[in-house]
């Protein structure tokens, strides 16, 4: 069995081979890792039982899919302590936790975190919502029942918007599905009705025309100091499509027709996970061809990072400029709001402005819709009779 002093990216790392074979870990006596011909990897604790018998045993502790190596570590570590402090076999240990109380809720988010990862794009995002449940880290997981997130949420209404406490309601219920679905807790997951958003409140933050050319004029002064790059061109294709910011910075030039003076926004870089195809007006078809002689980078991107690859975020920079600019409350997604708003103040109809802004419901998009002019009062004037 090899021994060495493992580290995650090393069990991530650890393939199959024509024969089963351990990982065993330098630093915490006992503990290795098993990964199977058929790829499947599990945690086991490799000790021996308590006098008179001293039977050498491997004990399996939990899947290496939905615990990571520290998580392992302590189990682990816990473990040896009964055993050498108190004399309980590590196996009667484990079976008498899982039948009286199992995993509290926050050894669940952690097994959780890596799978959620790896399948969600905003499973960070996630994590970080389900460990604000302070309250309710230390309890079994299979404890939390829909009478004690009852209790959180009304504690919380008023001091948290409903919609904010809806997505983090809504994640607590999907761990405690998966959680059941994979074997760590037993019982039924919980399901708590949605709260009306009747706290939500209309956000349709759009530049001014002196608030433009503001803009524009110190995204210019800022090439001027700094030399050509990214943020300028970007800005400019964000106000004249309304795309999101994760879609823009994951573009490709292979994205762009300038035949026919299209841009195919990909499902994998959709929020919604679906393929669209949006026009290019003028100003996005002249700022795109002019940037593409400056753009570089082996990955294809049309705004890549200083290493060529996808750019992370573009907040720091923008909010500089916005703030020489002296535009006050607004943030990258509201080159978003701005797009659609300027449509709807020059009376594009609701249903072709959801098709550019790519939204999968007309509901989104009404909150658009008092900036359409006179829309009211038009349609009213259509009654002759």
């Amino acid at each position: 069995m090899t021994s060495l002093h493992l580290t995650q990216s090393v069990c991530n790392r650890a393939i199959p081979g024509d024969k089963r074979y351990d990982l065993r870990d330098s630093f915490v006596r006992g503990l290795f890792l098993r990964v199977e011909v058929s790829g499947r990897k599990t945690w086991y604790l490799c000790y021996r039982t308590p006098s008179p018998e001293r039977r050498l045993r491997n004990k399996k502790l939990v899947s290496a899919a939905v615990v990571p190596l520290e998580a392992a570590r302590r189990v682990a570590r816990d473990c040896l302590a009964k055993l050498f402090l108190e004399g309980v076999d590590p196996a009667d240990l484990l079976s008498r936790r899982r039948r009286a109380e199992g995993l509290t809720l926050g050894a669940l988010i952690e097994a959780y975190e890596p799978w959620v990862c790896s399948h969600q794009k905003s499973g960070d995002v996630t994590i970080r919502m389900l460990r604000l449940f302070t309250e309710f880290m230390d309890m079994p997981a299979a404890a939390l029942d829909k009478a004690a997130v009852e209790r959180w949420r009304t504690e919380n209404l008023g001091r948290i918007r409903r919609a904010t406490i809806n997505r983090r309601v809504a994640a607590l219920q999907a761990l405690c599905a998966w959680g059941v679905k994979q074997g760590l807790i037993e019982g039924t997951p919980f399901k708590l009705h949605r709260l009306p958003q009747t706290d939500s409140r209309t956000v349709t933050r759009f530049l001014t025309k002196d608030e433009r050319e503001r803009l524009m004029c110190e995204l210019t002064a800022r090439e001027n100091r700094l030399g050509r790059d990214y943020l300028k061109p970007a800005v400019i294709l964000s106000l004249n499509t309304g795309i999101r910011k994760g879609t823009l910075l994951g573009l490709k030039w292979e994205d762009v027709d300038f035949n026919s003076r299209t841009l195919t926004l990909r499902a994998a870089i959709m929020k919604g996970g679906k393929d669209a195809v949006i026009p290019l007006n003028k100003m996005a078809y002249d700022v795109l061809a002019d940037w593409r002689d400056y753009s570089v980078g082996a990955a294809g991107f049309i705004f890549p990072a200083r290493d060529g690859n996808r750019r992370k975020d573009t907040a720091r920079a923008f909010m500089l400029v916005a703030a020489r600019a002296r535009i006050g409350n607004f943030s990258w997604h509201c080159l978003r709001h701005d797009f659609a708003s300027q449509l709807a103040m020059e009376g594009v109809p609701l249903h072709i402005i959801q098709k550019l802004l790519c939204h999968g419901s007309i509901t989104m998009t009404q909150r658009y819709a008092h900036l359409s002019p006179n829309s009211l009062e038009a349609a009213v004037k259509l009654l002759v009779h």
